[in-house]
């Protein structure tokens, strides 16, 4: 075994140049192949990041509307109020629906010091903070205590907190201090991680849905119910669902039965499906373009496998004429290519994982201003080892594979045609 690792490196030193060409495409394609997958998941991770994780969840919007029914003109507004709410809390529509909320808002200014904003308050329960996944970063949501004793209390974003404050000031210092929205004074109890795909951007305040309503005069009217679903797992369930509770609302509020456009359904989980294709359709194509790639590197090695039994097809006939088997032939070529793409291959993986480690401390988590919202273009762009070391070992079986064929020819040659060869 020593002695044929000897002559395989005498070999790869006496054409350094075919080697290092070679060596290239391996290392190439296999550091391709990473840093295109670490790329595309650091992509996929920002996209799924951007889109959050409410799955499961609903947002009711009253519209107009579109049909004349029961005495009443068509393009009135659909007014949804506590009944609609006790609609889906009650036994009709148990067996799909969890967790309700429903939201009233009020646009009004915010105002610390000499500092103000323009804000949407939203009046809500304690149960919204579940249904929306809200993370707080510091203090506490807004509690049952609150809604029954309709106190002044609010939350801030933490976007909307460091504009108040200025920048490099810690938000969390807003926390216990009085603020003023419209003509009353209301006390910070916590701040939560903003998202700012909602809204339209407008900065949104959370507090009891008791003390907005009491305020602004809204008693009567809830523009919008929140509420978190189980049991709705494909699209054409949801579709059932919606229609259902549509027909409910329709007959409540005297609307036509199939009138569609009175309601309108913000479905998490029909937004979380199309992303969810968009991802698969993405990483497919990642990896076909990468074994693509990765392919470029073992026809290199096929190739100068070619070339390297023709240029010694002169020496394999000396080998057979003084005895070497066709095994032994075939065990030196196809050593001298699994050598060449492991080697290779581990460099190029070693590369593309630094090429992963790179970009994900200069671009993982920065976030990018668009304007209305902040987005974040890459969230942990890297590649796990185990997939790196499994795409290196396929390189490997594919250039054992690919030295094959050559090797194949090199043990079939008779010495007579051998030695004959220029």
């Amino acid at each position: 075994m020593r002695d044929l690792f000897q002559e395989i490196f005498s070999s790869l030193q006496q054409n350094k140049l075919r080697t290092a060409l070679t060596g290239f495409a391996v290392a190439w394609g296999i550091f391709m192949l990473i840093a295109l997958l670490g790329a595309g998941n650091g992509v996929l991770n920002a996209l799924m990041s951007n889109s959050g994780t409410m799955d499961h969840s609903m947002v009711v919007y009253s519209q107009y509307t579109s049909k004349a029914w029961g005495g009443y003109e068509k393009n009135r507004r659909i007014r949804l109020d506590r009944k609609d709410v006790e609609y889906l809390e009650g036994d009709m529509f148990a067996e799909n629906v969890d967790q309700v909320c429903p939201v009233v808002r009020q646009t009004d200014s915010l105002v610390y010091g000499d500092r103000y904003l323009s804000v949407q308050l939203m009046g809500l329960m304690p149960v919204f903070r579940e249904i929306q996944n809200v993370e707080l970063l510091s203090g506490r949501f807004v509690n049952e205590l609150d809604v029954k004793e309709r106190r002044k209390v609010i939350v801030l974003g933490r976007t909307d907190a460091e504009q108040l404050l200025g920048a490099g000031v810690d938000p969390v210092r807003l926390v216990g201090q009085n603020v003023k929205v419209g003509p009353f004074s209301w006390q910070v109890v916590g701040i939560y991680k903003s998202d700012e795909s909602m809204g339209g951007g407008m900065p949104q305040l959370y507090a009891p849905y008791s003390t907005v309503s009491l305020i602004y005069g809204k008693d009567n009217e809830i523009p919008q119910i929140y509420f978190s679903f189980k049991g709705l797992e494909t699209e054409q369930e949801s579709d059932r669902f919606e229609a259902s509770y549509r027909g409910v609302v329709n007959g409540h509020h005297g609307a036509a039965p199939d009138d569609e456009n009175t309601l309108y359904f913000w479905n998490r989980l029909s937004s979380s499906q199309q992303m969810d294709k968009a991802i698969r359709i993405i990483r497919t194509a990642l990896w076909i373009l990468g074994i693509f790639t990765l392919l470029s590197g073992i026809v290199g090695v096929s190739n100068i496998m070619l070339i390297t039994v023709k240029e010694r097809t002169h020496e394999f006939g000396i080998r057979k004429a003084i005895g070497a088997s066709p095994a032994s032939l075939l065990k030196l070529i196809i050593t001298e290519s699994v050598l060449i793409t492991a080697f290779f291959g581990y460099v190029g993986m070693v590369l593309g994982l630094l090429a992963n480690h790179i970009m994900d401390k200069t671009m993982g988590d920065v976030p990018i201003d668009a304007g209305i919202i902040q987005i974040t273009m890459f969230v942990n762009p890297t590649v796990g080892v185990d997939v790196a070391v499994k795409a290196t070992l396929l390189l490997i079986v594919a250039g054992t594979l690919a030295g094959l064929i050559p090797a194949w020819k090199a043990a079939k040659v008779k010495p007579i045609e051998a030695l004959r060869a220029e």
